[in-house]
């Protein structure tokens, strides 16, 4: 991991602010520190998203890893000493002990596009005890859908053992029940959370015990975030790598459905055109 940051532009996180965090998760859900992302650097990181939005015909894509942060405006948050110290002392509060290492996974997601609409409303359970969600594009306009995040609020308690929460994952995610997750009565029964999200803020919630998704955008607009998760239980556990096979399969599939119907659109499209003369 790169070394740490202390003058990352990031507004002080007091020990009060951090504790008034902890109690907001556990009570609500989410724990929001309002207006810590500079103005400046989330233009910087707007700009990012657009290159490389870019750069892949406007579509749906999502980055995980160190290296994509390293070559982006927000490694300054990745980086940053405090913000690692707020990550820390929560998963402390939370599972009554050290965590097993330092790791913070770095993740952004674009939805964009008819790809993004692919990728909404597909609820999952994170495989790591804190998740820190910071908005960069949120759709604001009064005639776009805000994808607003739904979430299941400490739905269940941590999982100890990486087999057990493999398995509850594999339920929980299947195409069926996440039909039942999106369903407003269902949602309305269990009392889902709409998280409005605001750039500038950053979100923090259990995202091990927490059901969550967004909500669908308009193909036309754009939403990105960006999550950083941290305090993996299981990540010496030889079940972990199986987990992330899956999650990998899982979002190929996705990708490989509407590659294949923008081919097929591509090709009725063509059908339709004149065809050039060969002796031209």
């Amino acid at each position: 991991m790169s070394a740490r940051m202390t003058d990352a532009s990031l507004k002080p996180i007091t020990a009060a602010e951090v504790e008034q965090l902890e109690a907001q998760m556990n009570e609500t859900g989410v724990g929001v520190l309002r207006d810590v992302i500079s103005d400046s650097l989330l233009q910087q990181a707007r700009g990012y998203v657009k290159a490389q939005l870019e750069q892949r015909g406007g579509q749906y894509f999502g980055l995980r890893g160190p290296e994509w942060i390293a070559q982006s405006p927000l490694d300054t948050v990745f980086r940053s000493e405090a913000f690692a110290t707020v990550l820390t002392s929560l998963y402390e509060k939370a599972m009554g002990t050290q965590p097993p290492s330092d790791r913070i996974l770095p993740v952004i997601r674009v939805v964009a596009g008819t790809l993004g609409l692919r990728h909404s409303n597909l609820f999952h359970y994170d495989s790591f005890v804190v998740t820190a969600l910071v908005p960069i594009v949120i759709p604001s306009r009064p005639d776009e859908l805000p994808g607003h995040l739904v979430m299941y609020p400490n739905l269940r308690k941590v999982r100890r053992r990486a087999v057990v929460n493999i398995a509850e994952k594999l339920f929980v995610e299947s195409a069926t029940a996440r039909r039942l997750w999106r369903s407003p009565w269902l949602q309305h029964r269990l009392g889902a959370q709409i998280v409005k999200l605001e750039p500038g803020n950053i979100y923090f919630f259990w995202g091990m015990r927490s059901l969550h998704a967004n909500q669908a955008c308009l193909a036309e607009s754009v939403r990105s975030t960006v999550l950083f998760h941290f305090g993996d239980p299981h990540e010496k556990s030889v079940f972990k790598q199986y987990s992330r096979r899956l999650s990998e399969l899982r979002t190929r599939r996705i990708a490989g459905k509407e590659h294949r119907a923008r081919d097929r659109r591509y090709a009725a499209v063509e059908g339709e055109l004149p065809r050039a003369n060969p002796d031209n």
